[in-house]
């Protein structure tokens, strides 16, 4: 599989990259600064772009047969950086004629919760759950074959490839799930062809 990764130097990015290539993958880590990618392999292709350049992304993008989006960037403020990202993404994979996206998105956007802790994440997180939704309905509405991860709490916990999957909603009483069972779930999914044009929730 030859995957086109973006946020290869962020927590979660690195550590797909890095199961990826162990899973014999073919990776294209497109990063802005690729001094920050400490990993060599054979397999891996390191290209420097910038997330909001269309002409960059679809150039490095062609060819690829799936797009893994790592992306993060809210920092809870009123800025849709989330959302703009994931627009230049989504014309550049119609440019290139690749339909696969696979990312990360977080709980809430759906209000997915009960009433008192929708109320209590939105309260902490407002700005960034609207930009993450904003992205996922941008992803749904453009005709791409989509799964979009919305994770608990991620912790740097060890990878058990054991975990709650929950296509509607949460997992009940979950909290959490590790950033290596997050990328377990990113992975294989690809690989299996599973949840294709589903949001699905994560956690133990």
């Amino acid at each position: 599989m030859k995957i086109f990764l973006l946020g290869a130097t962020g927590q979660t990015g690195s550590i797909f990259m890095k199961m990826a290539l162990e899973r014999d993958h073919t990776v294209t880590a497109y990063v802005r600064s690729p001094e920050k990618v400490l990993l060599y392999n054979e397999n891996l292709t390191i290209v420097k772009g910038d997330v909001f350049s269309l002409a960059d992304m679809a150039k490095a993008m062609a060819s690829h047969d799936v797009v893994v989006s790592c992306l993060g960037g809210n920092n809870n403020d009123k800025e849709t950086v989330i959302t703009k990202m994931t627009e230049i993404i989504i014309k550049s994979m119609k440019a290139n004629e690749i339909n696969r996206i696979v990312t990360i998105s977080t709980a809430g956007i759906h209000d997915e919760f009960l009433f008192v802790m929708n109320f209590i994440v939105k309260s902490f997180l407002k700005h960034t759950i609207h930009d993450h939704r904003l992205a996922a309905e941008a992803i749904i509405s453009s005709g791409l074959v989509y799964t979009i991860a919305r994770p608990l709490a991620l912790t740097k916990g060890p990878l058990t490839e054991v975990y709650r999957m929950t296509p509607e909603g949460v997992p009940r009483g979950g909290k959490e799930i590790s950033r290596q069972d997050l990328t377990h779930f990113l992975l294989s999914i690809i690989v299996k062809d599973e949840f294709k044009n589903e949001t699905v929730g994560l956690a133990y």
